[in-house]
């Protein structure tokens, strides 16, 4: 099974993203996230099977921290405006480098690599293809869209199981994992 750690995003805070969502749906070649898809990734863990999601499970309630809040505010891409291949709304809070890099030490235990720095964000779209003039109007319009979106309160954070379909991806909860309350 394909796996990975992430935060979802609250109901609440979804909406706030329906309206940039559309405007990307709106470009031959970029794929939206799903507003249900919407989630912030600790770490990409990839193929592993049913013993190893076991050891996994076990590292990640070692894992204590408490609730804290993010922000999310602005845009950006990857790797950069002139190369866009993922569009980002940036998300702000010392608690979630903390988190992450919990989550980083627990999964290094078992073997798995760090294979970047992580820098928190909440990904809106892909893009696959796309030409330097639809780029240029895609980035103009993007600046509407760079503002504050609101902030959200992490007090859970879930191992999630990611079925790639033709129409999407498919996320399952395998577990959950909360924090002091």
């Amino acid at each position: 099974m394909r796996l990975f750690v992430a935060i979802d995003i609250s109901e609440e805070l979804r909406k706030e993203f329906v309206p940039l969502i559309q405007l990307l749906s709106g470009y031959k070649g970029i794929k939206p996230v799903e507003p249900e898809n919407l989630h912030i990734t600790l770490k990409f863990l990839g193929e592993v099977n049913e013993a190893r999601a076991e050891l996994i499970r076990d590292r990640l309630r070692q894992i204590d921290f408490e609730p804290f809040e993010i922000e999310f505010r602005g845009i950006g891409y990857f790797p950069s405006q002139s190369y866009m291949r993922v569009v980002w709304v940036g998300v702000e809070g010392e608690g979630i480098y903390s988190l992450a890099e919990k989550v980083e030490r627990e999964m290094r235990k078992l073997g798995f690599r760090k294979d970047k720095d992580f820098r928190a964000h909440l990904t809106v779209g892909r893009i696959k293809r796309i030409d330097s003039e639809a780029r240029a109007r895609l980035a103009r319009q993007l600046e509407d869209f760079s503002r504050d979106y609101g902030r959200m309160l992490v007090d859970r954070f879930k191992l999630k199981k990611s079925t790639l379909t033709p129409k999407g991806p498919i996320y399952e909860d395998v577990e959950v994992f909360g924090g002091k309350t």
